[in-house]
């Protein structure tokens, strides 16, 4: 026969489940009543996943070095392309496979850089009226029309 004061683990933290009983409450999901016990073999899981993640993490870092040395190698072979070679490689390329809309956006924007558009400059000639005998002012005068 089993002894009334032995208490029987049904529930909450004495399951193991990390939980302690609420009395009808609900318990938020970020509660402290929701922390799991750190067993042992938890604890040696959590460390293996640590150590895989760090390994990955590794792994990553190396390809990566890698990856940035191969481009570092593969640019310097490459000849030296300005953005206005490359727009002038790209329309021949467009026009080779005749697709002439691309073609000329591709112009268009070369355009943009070989031709710019002149600012419009204002012009101001200054006459000075000072040293300019009555004759000369006339003459002026009637040359621009007023």
């Amino acid at each position: 026969m089993e002894n009334e004061n032995t208490a029987k683990p049904e529930s909450g933290f004495a399951a193991g489940r990390g939980t302690i009983p609420s009395k009808g409450k609900t318990v938020h999901p970020n509660s402290l009543a929701n922390l799991r016990i750190i067993t042992s073999e938890t604890a040696r899981s959590a460390q293996l996943k640590s150590v895989a993640s760090r390994q990955a993490n590794i792994a990553a870092r190396e390809a990566f070095k890698l990856n940035a040395k191969n481009f570092i190698e593969v640019m310097d072979e490459l000849p030296r392309l300005s953005p206005l070679d490359v727009l002038r490689m790209a329309i021949h390329t467009a026009i080779a496979d005749n697709n002439y809309e691309d073609a000329a956006r591709y112009a268009a924007q070369l355009a943009e850089y070989e031709n710019p558009k002149l600012a419009r400059v204002e012009t101001n000639n200054v006459t000075r009226t000072v040293d300019l005998t009555d004759e000369e002012l006339q003459e002026i005068i009637s040359k621009e029309g007023l």
